[in-house]
């Protein structure tokens, strides 16, 4: 426990993390926005309109799935960030010295940050009942509170959020330089991934779809999509331990091979 203390005040120390919380918070509110204001609207070019407000689903995209859109890579860079910084400003030295045990001093920083990660979620999705209930409400319906799986969805997603900083230590483990593991995990979520969905998608590989990461997630925020069968929630939320647990893992062997300075 002293070692997750040690981590959470490291954290705390810069202004990094909130720095990143008002990023996801920002991001949260355009999501929650646009969902509440398009919810119900024609999609264009002559495909069938959202789902309107009036539905579990719907409702579902303001609150849940917008909070953790919002927030997912935020977490996920903070995650990066909490063990390549390490590296990039030489405290690694003393770290490892104090605890040589290293998979001990990830373990430590995979807890702490899963911490601040749940806290992430936690804040985007009031961001998400604030101002997506002020627009669903403005455009003259309830606020969905008791919506048919809302809750569960609200409370997987923090739950999902929280394990995407997991993610981010294993990528910080195992890619040490900080700029190019962020660049690489933001391109692979951000393009890789999604052209991996469609192009799989299209192909009816949904079998394989609904292991990536992002869409393991999906298991978590939006149960019940009918776009793409995911898997069940449990099983996402295991998955997403599973990629952060490998390239941890990996990155531990190679960081016990490797010099620190």
């Amino acid at each position: 426990m002293s070692l997750v203390r040690s981590e959470l005040l490291k954290i705390r120390s810069t202004r990094l993390w909130w720095g990143l919380l008002i990023g996801a918070v920002v991001y949260t509110l355009i999501q929650a926005a646009a969902s509440a204001a398009l919810a119900g609207q024609p999609a264009g070019n002559g495909q069938p309109a959202t789902a309107s407000l009036d539905t579990a689903a719907a409702i579902r995209g303001v609150y849940a799935s917008a909070a953790f859109s919002g927030a997912y890579i935020f977490a996920m860079i903070l995650g990066i960030t909490g063990m390549t910084g390490e590296y990039r400003y030489q405290t690694i030295t003393p770290t490892f010295l104090a605890t040589p045990r290293r998979a001990r001093v990830v373990l430590a920083k995979m807890l702490a940050h899963l911490v601040v990660g749940v806290g992430y979620g936690a804040v985007c999705v009031v961001a998400a009942l604030v101002v997506g209930g002020a627009i669903v409400v403005a455009r003259g319906y309830g606020l969905g509170l008791g919506a048919d799986r809302l809750w569960p969805s609200i409370g997987l997603g923090i739950v999902a959020v929280g394990l995407w900083t997991l993610l981010g230590i294993g990528i910080g483990t195992l890619i040490r330089n900080q700029v190019a593991a962020v660049l690489v995990a933001v391109f692979v979520t951000f393009l890789v991934e999604p052209l991996a969905t469609f192009i799989l998608a299209a192909n009816d590989l949904d079998t394989i779809v609904k292991w990536l990461p992002t869409n393991a997630s999906a298991a978590l925020t939006s149960p019940g999509s009918t776009l793409l069968t995911y898997l069940v929630w449990w099983a996402g939320g295991l998955v997403l331990l599973a990629y952060a647990a490998v390239l941890a893992g990996i990155g531990v062997l190679l960081s016990a091979r490797r010099d620190i300075t």
